[in-house]
């Protein structure tokens, strides 16, 4: 074992001094091999990133891989749900009332449950009886809000406190909802930048009250300022009327006190429900949750999503592949020249060899000494271009490429990619250097010193 490492540790000494030796020429055929590592890492490693800036903006909108979404049409009729609505007491049924009877203009019971408050039960029923622990309701509505005295149409997404789990959802400032706001009487609501330039506000240093026109009149507290995806909107100046342009204006509001303060004849979209199940798991979920709620609710009821992002991974795979081996055919083209090099290297050195066989080296020891030649010509060369790649992809503009997107939390270099580019130029290099160290290998002692 300590001959080996010798051995090698000797070989590659030896490689080092005779690149140093000739580095003029050595230099002027790697730069072909550092220009297509370089090129080839820094395309895998914008591709890598691109895709994590890409999933996380997904994740935002669609909740993390493996997340399901459950949408239900439950009945308006009794508590009952579905299944009671084609019982004993439907129309022409015995006891119903019939055609033309007081029975038709009967007003509704107060006390019955509308779809929405239906399917809050049911879900909650659901996520108790399977103990799942990463799951959010959400509700579409639109809140109407005094902005710096201006009655303003803000599109609002009523929520529980999962979702900010489920979706990854950051905050530009403040803070995302705890257990505390559950019982406050005024809900808590987190906005968009829109919202708060709109108010006048450039910084959110405590919690900021905003008064609720519809549905309900009340107020909200401002807890945190969303992360924005860099989309904006146009609308009226209400002084000048003149079109004013920013940030969309958007906000998510805690469901329990939003809701507890809803009048009874409110008019509500049935929520949907969040599921996270794990990655790879959310097909097994999507049958569970389809299965369960269509007994609840009645057959074909229910519906389910799943956001699993398999294609989207082997596309990136794919990506890598094709990259990959077109780096490699660039640096192997390269590499031609430094074989050249490398065979007239070997012609040169031909008495140096002689001696060195006559001394006692082997076959062995000559082929790796001059192969490892090429290696460690091309592990250099790829060392500088994996170090252009990174520098290279600290200026590239995501913000820009996203479409205004601030990414806080920018991805580092991908180590993967950085691997890949040295392990091609290792094997580019060691491909190289076979052919001259199998020529110094053939040649024959006493015809090397004659030489």
């Amino acid at each position: 074992m300590n001959g080996f490492l010798t051995g090698a540790i000797g070989a590659l000494v030896e490689a080092w001094t005779q690149l140093r030796i000739g580095k003029l020429r050595v230099l002027l055929s790697l730069v072909g091999v550092g220009a297509a590592v370089a090129a080839m890492t820094f395309v895998i490693a914008f591709g890598q990133v691109s895709t994590a800036v890409e999933e996380e903006l997904l994740q935002q909108w669609a909740g993390r891989p493996g997340t399901v979404t459950l949408y239900a049409t439950p009945s308006t009729g009794d508590a009952g749900g579905a299944g009671s609505a084609g019982g004993a007491g439907s129309a022409g049924g015995a006891g119903g009332p019939t055609p033309g009877s007081a029975d038709d203009n009967q007003v509704p019971d107060p006390n019955e449950r509308s779809a929405a408050e239906k399917a809050e039960k049911a879900y909650t029923e659901f996520v108790e009886r399977y103990q799942i622990s990463h799951w959010a309701m959400v509700e579409r509505t639109t809140l109407r809000l005094s902005l710096g005295g201006t009655p303003t149409k803000v599109d609002t997404t009523v929520v529980t406190g999962g979702y900010g789990m489920l979706h990854r959802t950051q905050m530009l400032q403040g803070r995302w909802f705890n257990a505390d706001d559950e019982d406050d009487l005024s809900p808590s609501i987190v906005v968009s930048r829109g919202v708060l330039d709109a108010l006048g506000v450039t910084e959110l240093h405590s919690p900021l009250r905003v008064r609720g026109l519809s549905p309900v009149d009340t107020t909200y507290t401002i807890v945190g300022v969303l992360k924005g995806d860099g989309s904006s909107a146009c609308r009226p100046d209400s002084e000048t009327g003149e079109s004013v342009c920013g940030e969309v204006m958007e906000a998510m509001v805690l469901s329990a006190p939003y809701n507890r303060l809803l009048p009874p004849t409110t008019e509500r979209s049935v929520p949907s429900l969040e599921v996270w199940a794990g990655q790879g798991k959310g097909s097994e979920m999507g049958e569970l949750m389809e299965s369960h709620f269509n007994a609840v609710f009645g057959h074909g009821s229910a519906s389910v999503q799943n956001n699993e992002f398999g294609a989207r991974a082997d596309f990136g795979r794919t990506f890598t592949i094709v990259v990959t081996s077109a780096g490699v055919f660039i640096m192997v083209l390269g590499a031609l020249g430094l074989i050249n090099i490398s065979m007239v290297t070997v012609r040169q050195r031909i008495h140096e060899i002689g001696v060195r066989r006559s001394f006692g080296a082997t076959s062995r020891r000559i082929f790796f000494s001059i192969m490892l030649e090429s290696v460690v010509a091309t592990v250099v060369a790829g060392i500088i271009g994996i170090g252009i790649a990174i520098v290279a992809m600290r200026f590239v503009p995501l913000e820009a490429l996203f479409n205004g997107y601030s990414v806080t939390n920018r991805p580092p270099f991908p180590m993967s990619a950085a691997l890949i580019g040295l392990v091609a130029a290792s094997a580019v290099g060691a491909l190289a250097g076979i052919i001259p160290a199998i020529v110094a290998v053939r040649i024959r002692p006493i015809d090397a010193i004659r030489f």
